[in-house]
């Protein structure tokens, strides 16, 4: 690699903390790098949905779109979309990276995001067609060359022949890019992959409708979908079901948002149908927020809350959902019928982690995380110059991902001046 892009910091990963870093750096005075794997910047807190009742819950859903329009108007960010790392090497102190593109389809100079690409691919259900509901993302639409026909085997230009005269926004021509860059720094913020709700069969998560993750509901009272098939915008009767994912013999650790986020969907679903009954199953409820009691006093007047995990789940004859769980006081059997049943997923290491460390040189940890140096500095790692920020390293909440991001950004600032 002889011509370099050349960069103080190279953040891979577009979610909130990549995000949050990026801005942080470029005021400043640094220019800086933004690789995003997907088409889209925003990362998954960018589809979590506000919680407000007749009061905001400060779940932080909200802080993602403000940092996104600063993003695409600050002139020292350049961004990387549909952009994975190949390659990692240092010489003198700073990083080479090279780094594949996928193919820029559509172009964002001439997109009016008008959406007949998607309504005319054949491929669509396979993915072909890739859209964001994220509005401050331009475009909102992108192709997928693993499932689109034109890359698969040459036999669709559909998109690119049905997109407005006008725009002619689609070309499928376009080949990937091998890009290299050149930094000081690299913060790896490439967030986390939701437990996978299948790891407790018992609950029936793939078989029962009504059986949904915590992640699903997000997305579905976001984008004001229905739940669990019923006519209803809300079931009845919802329970939520903790720790699915954490806090087991596979994955020993707390995510530490699930019980948030449980209470705060529970409100918000008891606001929206105040004669639903809302139930929660758990563990332990973990501390939310600066003023955690108040928060939790008032959520446990409008929910009800079962210190038990269900340990058995069946469909009745009428449709609904049986869970059977032992009672905390008298450990007899008890059963109780539900509508929707909400599977509160953890955090988990992201599924590049592995390959990504082997490239950058870095350490994880046994659950698969980013390793930080220590305790008291989890932005470092024990490689100079090698930074981390959000859920790379381990679970955080949104405004936890913010102000490590932060901190982050000042350290590699700090770094890179005295290269």
């Amino acid at each position: 690699m002889e011509d370099y892009n050349k960069f103080s910091a190279v953040i891979l990963g577009g979610g909130i903390a990549g995000i949050t870093a990026a801005l942080e750096l470029a005021r400043l005075g640094h220019d800086v790098a933004l690789v995003e794997k997907t088409p889209f910047f925003g990362g998954r807190a960018a589809q979590l949905c506000c919680k407000a009742t007749d009061a905001c819950q400060k779940c932080g859903a909200c802080l993602v779109e403000g940092r996104l329009t600063a993003l695409f108007q600050e002139p020292r960010i350049s961004l990387y979309a549909q952009t994975e790392l190949l390659e990692s090497s240092r010489t003198n102190g700073f990083f080479q990276l090279r780094l594949k593109q996928q193919p820029r389809v559509i172009n964002p100079e001439r997109c009016v995001d008008c959406g007949l690409c998607q309504d005319e691919c054949p491929a669509a259900a396979q993915g072909a067609i890739i859209t964001t509901g994220v509005t401050r993302n331009h475009p909102r639409y992108a192709v997928n060359p693993a499932a689109c026909l034109f890359f698969l085997d040459g036999s669709c230009r559909v998109c690119q022949q049905i997109c407005p005269p006008t725009a002619r926004a689609i070309d499928l021509d376009q080949q990937e890019e091998i890009i290299d860059l050149e930094a000081g720094a690299v913060i790896v913020a490439t967030g986390y992959r939701p437990a996978d709700p299948a790891c407790r069969p018992h609950y029936g998560y793939g078989r029962h409708p009504q059986v949904i993750s915590g992640a699903e509901l997000e997305e579905r009272l976001r984008y004001g979908q229905g739940l669990a098939g019923s006519d209803e915008e809300i079931p009845r009767r919802v329970a939520f079901i903790q720790c699915v994912g954490s806090r087991d013999k596979e994955h020993a650790y707390c995510s530490q948002v699930c019980c948030a986020y449980t209470l705060r969907l529970a409100r918000l679903l008891k606001h929206r149908q105040p004669e639903a009954e809302i139930t929660t199953f758990y563990m332990d409820l973990q501390n939310i927020g600066r003023d955690a009691p108040r928060f939790q006093r008032e959520a446990l007047r409008e929910i009800k809350v079962v210190r038990a995990l269900p340990g058995d789940l069946r469909a009745t004859a009428d449709g609904s959902l049986r869970l059977r769980y032992l009672q905390e006081e008298s450990a007899a059997a008890v059963e109780a019928d539900f509508d929707l049943v909400v599977l509160s997923v953890g955090i988990g290491p992201g599924p590049d982690n592995a390959a990504l460390a082997s490239l950058l040189q870095a350490e994880l940890t046994p659950a698969g995380f980013f390793q930080a140096a220590s305790r008291e500095q989890p932005s470092q790692t024990s490689r100079p110059g090698l930074f981390l920020a959000g859920t790379a390293s381990g679970p955080r909440d949104i405004a936890g991902c913010i102000t490590q991001a932060l901190a982050t950004a000042r350290q590699a600032s700090q770094y890179v001046k005295e290269l």
